[in-house]
């Protein structure tokens, strides 16, 4: 099994629930580090119309944070679930360099004012792990309970492309803007991330 998540673009009002609720979850406080991030875009000749993406970390194929971590703070389960041990992170930072999607990220001191005595760095790397706990559990992530429009869904990932027509995995080559980066040429990572596209709004008629 490869766990993956679907998003449909065509059902996401913006709203920031997913967002807020995973904070509130994970106790993160306003800062740098983000778990989901929400951006808009805008297609060329769209004519004023913004599309939403909301993405986290992407748990990919072949993730390029694990080969970047020197000390094997990160580890990819069998699943595919990309997780970080925190007591392990040297805060080297190389994670971050080398993702293309900006999921790593590290606090600063008014965002984790407080830290734990078996952290190495006072501030260690720390992501969305796909609410891993949960879903062993057998519950649902809490961005899939959040969302008020049914947009997200978290589970196989061939399974999720054969549920949902239409429905592509993220390239950076067809979606090159929000906070994609590819500073490295590491754009290859194979995301577990499945978009549904939202079709540009088409004018047929005219009220005058």
């Amino acid at each position: 099994m490869r766990m993956a998540f679907f998003f449909d673009q065509s059902r996401c009002m913006g709203c920031n629930t997913c967002t807020v609720a995973c904070k509130d979850t994970y106790n993160v406080n306003p800062g740098p580090v983000s778990y989901r991030k929400h951006e808009t875009y805008e297609i060329e000749d769209s004519e004023g119309v913004f599309y939403p993406l909301v993405m986290s970390c992407n748990h990919c194929e072949n993730p390029i944070c694990v080969k970047a971590c020197s000390v094997g703070a990160i580890t990819k389960r069998s699943d595919g679930i990309v997780y970080v041990d925190r007591s392990k992170c040297q805060g080297l930072q190389a994670c971050i360099l080398m993702c293309p999607f900006a999921a790593p990220d590290i606090a600063d001191r008014k965002q984790e004012p407080t830290y734990s005595d078996k952290w190495i760095s006072r501030h260690p790397m720390q992501k969305c792990n796909l609410c891993m706990e949960m879903l062993d559990r057998g519950e649902e992530t809490v961005c899939v309970r959040a969302c008020p429009a049914h947009a997200i869904q978290v589970g196989d990932f061939d399974k999720l492309m054969r549920d949902n027509p239409g429905a592509v995995q993220l390239s950076y080559s067809q979606f090159k803007y929000a906070y994609t980066n590819d500073p490295n040429g590491t754009s290859n990572t194979g995301p577990s991330f499945i978009i549904k596209p939202r079709k540009p709004l088409t004018v047929t008629g005219s009220n005058r």
